[in-house]
């Protein structure tokens, strides 16, 4: 079934599959959403807690009977303390919503069971089932009685499945640390300007999400901010080519064993985006070894690895 893209008419098989040579995009595309829908959960609790709930207890005193629970929960006499437990709150809720994880053993390896397992399992096996079918049409004959059989069942392949948990877990952690480090530096900020809770809850909400970004006056040493649910939509995406590419290595390495010898060709998404790192590397062909390491060759790179016909192996 041919895909629908975004500025674009209703495109053929071919263009499709050049467009998105690792056929992820569906995948990548839920990856992003799953993601955005925890880090918004996130910045409405922070919003909640500063503006509606008061927590600081900056707004003026109303009389009334009824309160949200959590206000005034952080009205201490110092600003350290408000900033030490609002960030020790926004640390819970985060792990609750983005990085809780449940740590097992399988096969020797440390596999961490997150929210973000099932989509790099899946590219993983995409990988795999892509490696089998390219094969074929490279001409090489793979037994029927196992292809497609057990595609990541193999010690091999659990492995590095495991290996990718592990990577996408500690980037994750890595986003949501540097995210609660900011905030905290925006919300120190805050106080010591006396700026009204909506003001701060807008400011912090900002470094989440990239909402009002502009008004942060943050920017890194290339004159940019980026917020942090942008950080994590660039790493599953990014991830997400990663497991793809992993898979279809180990599968093509797999098939070696049945005297199958493959060279593969880069290939890329062949239009406007490709940037030229990758443009320059378009049909040249490489060994297993050579390529396992080169790709994703950057962020949100989208090219991928297919092997040579068998005719050309000759």
């Amino acid at each position: 079934m041919c895909e629908v893209y975004e500025h674009s008419n209703l495109l053929t098989q071919v263009e499709v599959n050049k467009y998105d040579p690792t056929h992820t995009t569906t995948l990548r595309n839920t990856m992003v959403s799953e993601g955005n829908r925890r880090f918004n959960e996130i910045a409405r609790l922070v919003r909640k807690a500063v503006d509606d709930e008061d927590c600081f207890g900056l707004k003026t005193p109303t009389h009334t009977l009824l309160e949200t629970p959590g206000r005034n929960d952080f009205a201490f006499a110092t600003d350290e303390q408000k900033i030490s437990g609002f960030l020790l709150w926004l640390n819970e809720q985060v792990k609750k919503g983005l990085i809780t994880y449940e740590d097992i053993q399988e096969v020797g390896q440390s596999i961490y069971l997150l929210w973000t397992n099932k989509f790099i399992r899946q590219a993983y096996e995409r990988g795999v089932s892509r490696a089998q079918s390219e094969l074929r049409k490279a001409g090489y004959t793979l037994p029927e009685a196992v292809v497609g059989i057990g595609l990541v069942s193999g010690v091999v392949h659990t492995e590095r499945i495991g290996l990718l948990y592990a990577r996408v877990y500690n980037e994750l952690k890595g986003i949501t640390s540097a995210m609660i480090q900011q905030i905290g530096r925006v919300l120190a900020k805050g106080l010591m300007q006396d700026d009204p809770p909506r003001i701060i809850a807008r400011m912090l909400v900002a470094v989440i999400t990239g909402k009002g970004v502009s008004e942060l006056g943050m920017t890194d040493i290339l004159g940019r901010f980026i917020p942090a649910r942008r950080r994590a939509e660039i790493m599953a995406r990014t991830e997400i080519i990663r497991a793809h590419h992993l898979g279809s290595v180990q599968e093509y390495r797999n098939w070696g064993v049945e005297g199958v010898k493959v060279l593969v060709e880069w290939v890329t998404a062949g239009d406007q985006r490709v940037c030229p790192l990758c443009a320059s590397l378009e049909g040249m062909v490489f060994t297993l070894d050579e390529i396992e390491g080169m790709l994703p060759r950057h962020a949100q790179c989208r090219c991928a690895a297919i092997p040579l016909s068998k005719s050309s192996m000759k």
